[in-house]
Protein backbone atom coordinates (compact mmCIF):
# COMPACT_ATOMS: atom_id res chain seq x y z
CA UNK A 1 0.00 0.00 0.00
CA UNK A 2 2.79 2.45 0.85
CA UNK A 3 6.53 2.70 0.34
CA UNK A 4 8.83 5.18 2.11
CA UNK A 5 12.45 5.57 3.20
CA UNK A 6 14.21 6.16 6.52
CA UNK A 7 16.78 8.91 7.02
CA UNK A 8 19.47 6.22 6.72
CA UNK A 9 18.25 5.09 3.29
CA UNK A 10 16.40 1.91 4.33
CA UNK A 11 13.18 1.17 2.44
CA UNK A 12 9.88 0.65 4.30
CA UNK A 13 6.94 -1.27 2.82
CA UNK A 14 3.56 -1.09 4.57
CA UNK A 15 0.56 -3.30 3.85
CA UNK A 16 -2.91 -3.21 5.38
CA UNK A 17 -5.86 -5.64 5.19
CA UNK A 18 -9.32 -4.92 6.59
CA UNK A 19 -12.11 -7.49 6.76
CA UNK A 20 -15.38 -5.81 7.73
CA UNK A 21 -19.03 -6.81 7.60
CA UNK A 22 -22.26 -4.92 8.07
CA UNK A 23 -23.53 -4.61 11.65
CA UNK A 24 -27.04 -5.82 12.55
CA UNK A 25 -28.32 -2.23 12.97
CA UNK A 26 -28.15 -1.82 9.18
CA UNK A 27 -31.03 -4.28 8.76
CA UNK A 28 -33.50 -2.53 11.12
CA UNK A 29 -36.22 -0.80 9.06
CA UNK A 30 -36.28 3.02 9.27
CA UNK A 31 -33.16 3.09 11.51
CA UNK A 32 -30.95 2.25 8.53
CA UNK A 33 -32.12 5.46 6.83
CA UNK A 34 -30.11 7.51 9.34
CA UNK A 35 -26.75 5.83 8.81
CA UNK A 36 -24.86 2.58 8.56
CA UNK A 37 -22.24 0.72 10.52
CA UNK A 38 -19.65 -1.97 9.76
CA UNK A 39 -17.03 -3.59 11.96
CA UNK A 40 -14.30 -6.20 11.73
CA UNK A 41 -10.55 -6.77 11.99
CA UNK A 42 -7.54 -5.00 10.49
CA UNK A 43 -4.04 -6.40 9.97
CA UNK A 44 -0.97 -4.24 9.30
CA UNK A 45 2.39 -5.52 8.07
CA UNK A 46 5.49 -3.29 7.99
CA UNK A 47 8.75 -4.51 6.41
CA UNK A 48 12.09 -2.69 6.69
CA UNK A 49 14.74 -3.48 4.03
CA UNK A 50 18.43 -2.61 4.37
CA UNK A 51 20.60 -1.12 1.62
CA UNK A 52 21.17 -4.61 0.10
CA UNK A 53 17.38 -5.22 -0.21
CA UNK A 54 17.49 -7.80 2.61
CA UNK A 55 14.72 -7.79 5.23
CA UNK A 56 16.18 -6.05 8.27
CA UNK A 57 13.05 -6.07 10.44
CA UNK A 58 9.30 -6.63 10.16
CA UNK A 59 6.26 -6.25 12.38
CA UNK A 60 2.63 -7.32 12.16
CA UNK A 61 -0.28 -6.04 14.22
CA UNK A 62 -4.00 -6.83 14.55
CA UNK A 63 -6.72 -4.44 15.65
CA UNK A 64 -10.47 -3.96 15.66
CA UNK A 65 -11.88 -1.58 13.06
CA UNK A 66 -15.24 0.18 12.82
CA UNK A 67 -16.75 2.32 10.05
CA UNK A 68 -19.85 4.38 10.80
CA UNK A 69 -21.82 6.89 8.73
CA UNK A 70 -24.71 9.26 9.34
CA UNK A 71 -26.05 9.56 12.89
CA UNK A 72 -24.06 6.49 14.04
CA UNK A 73 -20.78 8.45 14.03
Amino acid sequence: MDTSFTDGGMEIWEYSLSEVSADAINFVPVVNLFGSSASGKKKDLTILFDEDDVVHRYSMSNSDVSHKTGLFR
